[in-house]
């Protein structure tokens, strides 16, 4: 009789353990059934020791949360279930609790990406309301704190699983720059956590929920109210009955400083992070890394990076700097988790397991992650297959390898944030005095934004002050709508975009734009008109950082004349008369050189050169002017021979120490 009950008995475990682990069936009250002293979050106060929050007592600023929404008036919509909240907490206990709240009553998050007033309003406009701040510890803001004064929620929620029950809906950018909701349903969620808990376990195979040992605690240093934050470093931990910080550690010093608390009480870390925060870790030695090797046990089980791919260097430093793997998801908040690597063993991405992927006649995957997991999405990204090698003896046929080969729409990643493009423009479009725009990430310059804005002459900044002024006023329009990273830091202002014969805004336009950024001795190119191949109108800007300023002079720094000079030879060897230029003779002097007024940093100016020919041979006619007047003018004679000094020879460029550039 015995024997007929035991596999009827693992069966019940086992279903025990699933519900344990499910949101669908709301396992975080099973887990806190089973152990309810446990620890479910350690809580972080400044200048105070992490202090563990127990299961229980998780639960009880649940059920608080359910009070609040009991005593919204009878009439209000969001008591209902199906209501939509509008849900953003600063930290991941806040987020948990209201989150949870709402999952119990059968209603559905809303979570924006930002808090910014013009995000929370366009939500409010199509949700039932928005959830106020949790206090520091998770409760209602009329809540005293006390877990014995909370009473069970007046309202038995007795809510019928369903996996393909609405959880929540993530907020993003399309690719048309509009605010698009994606929304995720539960077994979306549970498919998802379900290949983590395989790849990369959390628990040992000895643990469980009823007695739980000293193990891994959940860190993060990313956003819960994305896809990525809230699953691995929220719903992970808090399914399996891991506890998790209580709010992010949004420093280098802050995570040093829990990871060395929590390792001395026997616990150790997994890391949620991202390429920025990253690459904020300091420059340690061996002796002094943020995690490292304490009584030949790791203090950190495992790093995760998500947002943006993570250079190369960066994964080397931080594998060394923590101690641990460092593991990167490839995925977005329409398609979930995509594919895996670690660069320590190679810089190619595998798929996560049921993750198909179609490489023609476009990027594309399909998965149970997905709104239609029988539909291929096709990615923004680009990405080219790897020869599939061949399986090891008694090994499957491996998941075909690939490469990321850039975005292919206007959503780029800035330091692991999505920003839409054609967002950034139409606000700055919607400014008075500007008539077009285009933004592009600097790929040499930590990928921040450069911006071309086209204005109306008479609007153009003419010298350091009114840039200055420009910048700050264009700034100030973009952020209400945007985070910090979306804010330009590369201003470029012109007449006219330059395009091409084909009508395009070009690579090579765009490396014109903005070449002095790598070579200090340019002038700040902003276009060029010709009226044919002997004329050239060079329209530019003196940068603040020329490194022909130094030295000229400490007082007031000046554009020396002879760097003018050397800037007119420059033009005037692009000139060509009847198929012949300068670059064919050699250069004989200067001719009726003048220089009328100095040139400063910051001002915009013009420069005119015209090829002539004449009994003497060829000159190159050139004004330097601006607003203020003309700075330069003269002639450059070349001919068969030479009776001077090459104009190279005073006018090679000095070995300075280029500066940063001002923006």
């Amino acid at each position: 009789m015995s024997d007929a009950r035991q596999p009827a008995s693992r069966a019940t475990e086992q279903d025990a353990a699933q519900r344990a682990t499910s949101l669908i069936h709301q396992g975080w009250r099973q887990l806190a059934r089973l152990a309810p002293a446990a620890p479910a979050c350690w809580l972080a106060s400044p200048g105070q020791p992490l202090r563990p929050l127990s299961r229980a007592e998780l639960m009880a600023r649940v059920d608080a949360w359910h009070q609040w929404l009991d005593n919204l008036p009878a009439a209000h919509d969001g008591r209902r279930p199906g209501a939509r909240w509008v849900l953003f907490q600063p930290t991941a206990l806040g987020a948990c609790v209201q989150l949870l709240a709402l999952w119990e009553r059968g209603m559905l998050a809303v979570l924006p990406g930002d808090d910014r007033p013009e995000t929370l309003a366009r939500l409010a406009e199509s949700s039932d309301g928005q959830l106020p701040e949790t206090s520091a510890t998770g409760w209602p803001p009329e809540q005293p704190g006390a877990a014995s004064s909370v009473a069970a929620p007046n309202t038995p929620f007795e809510i019928t699983p369903d996996g393909a029950r609405l959880a929540l809906e993530l907020c993003t950018s399309g690719s048309t720059g509009e605010p698009l909701r994606f929304a995720k349903r539960f077994d979306q969620l549970e498919a998802e956590l379900a290949v983590h808990r395989t790849l990369w376990p959390l628990a040992s195979d000895t643990d469980s929920a009823s007695e739980p040992s000293t193990g891994a605690v959940s860190l993060s240093q990313v956003s819960h109210q994305h896809i990525y934050g809230l699953l691995v470093s929220l719903l992970r931990p808090l399914s399996e009955g891991v506890p998790f910080l209580s709010e992010a550690c949004h420093y280098p010093e802050q995570l040093a400083a829990a990871i060395a608390q929590l390792s001395g009480l026997g616990h150790c870390c997994q890391l949620v992070s991202s390429p920025a925060q990253l690459a904020r870790l300091p420059q340690v030695s061996d002796e002094s890394r943020v995690a490292g090797q304490a009584q030949d046990q790791a203090q950190v089980l495992r790093v995760f990076s998500s947002g943006a791919p993570l250079p190369a260097e960066a994964a080397r430093h931080a594998e060394n700097c923590l101690q641990a793997p460092v593991i990167e998801i490839y995925g977005s908040t329409e398609t979930g988790g995509i594919a895996r690597r670690r660069q320590h063993e190679t810089p190619h991405w595998t798929p996560l397991p049921e993750v198909e992927i179609l490489f023609s006649p476009a990027f594309a995957v399909r998965s149970p992650f997905l709104e239609q997991p029988d539909q291929w999405w096709q990615q923004a990204d680009n990405a080219a297959p790897l020869p599939a090698e061949p399986p090891s003896q008694g090994e499957q046929q491996a998941a075909p390898r690939f490469q990321l080969l850039g975005r292919s729409d206007r959503l780029v990643k800035l330091a692991g944030k999505r920003v839409s493009l054609s967002a950034v423009e139409r606000c700055l479009s919607a400014q008075a005095e500007v008539l077009e725009v285009r933004c592009l990430p600097m790929p040499t310059r930590d990928h921040r934004l450069g911006t071309v804005v086209v204005m109306d002459e008479s609007a153009l900044p003419q010298d350091h002050a009114s840039r200055r002024d420009l910048i700050a006023r264009l700034r100030r329009a973009l952020i209400p709508g945007f985070e910090r990273i979306a804010l330009p830091r590369y201003w470029r202002f012109v007449t006219r975009l330059p395009l091409n014969a084909q009508g395009k805004f070009t690579a090579d336009s765009v490396a014109r734009l903005f070449a002095d950024l790598d070579d200090h001795r340019l002038p700040r190119w902003l276009g060029e008109t010709s009226s044919g191949p002997q004329q050239l109108t060079l329209e530019a800007e003196v940068p603040d950082s020329l490194c022909y300023l130094e030295g000229h002079f400490a007082a007031q720094p000046l554009v020396p004349g002879v760097v003018m000079l050397k800037w007119a030879r420059d033009l005037g060897r692009r000139l060509r008369l009847a198929g012949v230029g300068v670059q064919e003779s050699r250069f004989q002097r200067l001719e009726r050189i003048k220089f009328s007024n100095l040139l400063l940093p910051g001002m915009r100016f013009t420069l005119a050169a015209t090829l002539v020919a004449d009994s003497h041979g060829l000159r190159v006619d050139f004004r330097l002017e601006s607003r203020a007047g003309l700075h330069a003018s003269g002639r450059l004679r070349y001919g068969a021979e030479t009776d001077g000094t090459p104009l190279s020879s005073p006018l090679s460029s000095p070995q300075t120490t280029p500066t940063p550039e001002a923006s």
